[in-house]
């Protein structure tokens, strides 16, 4: 089953419930406050930082559930792959299909267009547009261009997209000259490739952390964040879990993403996000909140910081945003 649904949730440190699958719920969208945005990806699967792309391969090896995340997308132009069976070079080879998801913590409102065609208009921090499934942009080259609430132009760089296929583009990093040119914190799109396959039972989810702090300050230094995600009503992982049992990962740098992740049982399970070095029987989490996840299903959850300047729930606190596939 390909799920093409945006779900928007609100949690918070009370372990409220948040679903994943093909249910009526997923048809709201919603945005997860007072914890972590993550994102999920399949296990060969890498990313890339516009104006390159990465294309995933299938899983050709075991994943570890216990890992020091690698950072994947570390500075601009870095290439991480590109499966030369696709071509990504004529603009006549058909149709993308793609989404944008803004968590630019420092951002107004953008505009997003490709090849002058809008992708967004007016896209709020934490928003993704369009709201469900995805839109269409032709295949091949073309120049992605971000604006802000007052017009000025924030990025210009030429964008490839595949035909036939699914990708999100995320909008992460600091516009402006509050960072050193390429610092990691500076503006920056990373273009994702969906996978178009389907896990055979359980789910799967890819992490994406996109958020530059752990602080609700703007300048706050970035830190990594340790994710357990276990059944409910079982015990948190202290080592290496089995495979497809739960997800222990410790140190996820910032702009760092998974692969996707398989989960073998449907079914509810607990997620805390703690500060990297935290002990969490003693530490309180960025967040813990339960995530029901259905058979067959997958998604990509993106982590966020808080919104500078914003005072009230969710956008001033640290979120996640969940985008089913």
């Amino acid at each position: 089953m390909y799920i093409s649904l945006l779900h928007s949730f609100v949690v918070g440190r009370d372990r409220s419930a948040l679903t994943v699958g093909a249910a009526p719920a997923l048809h709201s969208p919603a945005v997860v406050s007072a914890g972590w945005a993550w994102r999920a990806e399949h296990p060969d699967s890498r990313a890339e930082t516009i104006p390159r792309y990465a294309e995933p391969r299938p899983a050709t090896r075991p994943i570890m559930r216990s890992l020091s995340f690698l950072l994947l997308v570390a500075a601009p132009a870095v290439l991480l792959g590109c499966d030369e069976r696709d071509d990504v070079t004529s603009p006549s080879t058909g149709t993308a299909r793609v989404r944008v998801v803004h968590v630019s913590p420092t951002a107004s409102a953008l505009g997003v267009s490709r090849t002058d065609a809008p992708l967004a208009t007016a896209l709020t921090y934490g928003a993704v547009s369009p709201a469900t499934g995805y839109g269409a942009s032709p295949a091949g080259p073309g120049i992605l261009r971000v604006t802000d609430a007052g017009g000025a132009t924030v990025f210009n760089a030429q964008i490839p997209l595949l035909r036939d296929t699914a990708q999100t583009i995320v909008l992460l990093g600091n516009p402006g000259a509050a960072f050193a040119a390429g610092s990691a914190r500076t503006f920056q799109p990373v273009a994702l490739k969906d996978t178009a396959a389907a896990p055979a039972a359980g789910a799967w989810l890819r992490l994406v952390h996109a958020a530059d702090s752990v602080a609700a300050t703007a300048g706050a230094a970035t830190s990594g964040v340790d994710i357990y995600i276990y059944p409910q009503g079982g015990a948190r992982p202290t080592a290496a879990p089995a495979a497809g049992t739960a997800i222990r990962i410790i140190n996820a740098s910032y702009r760092a993403v998974t692969a996707y992740l398989p989960l073998t049982t449907p079914g509810a399970y607990t997620v805390e996000v703690f500060v990297t070095a935290a002990v969490p029987a003693t530490a309180t989490p960025l967040i813990a909140t339960t995530v029901t996840l259905a058979n067959l299903s997958k998604a990509t959850v993106v982590a966020r910081r808080a919104l500078a300047g914003a005072t009230t729930a969710p956008l001033n606190a640290f979120g996640l945003v969940l985008l089913p596939e």
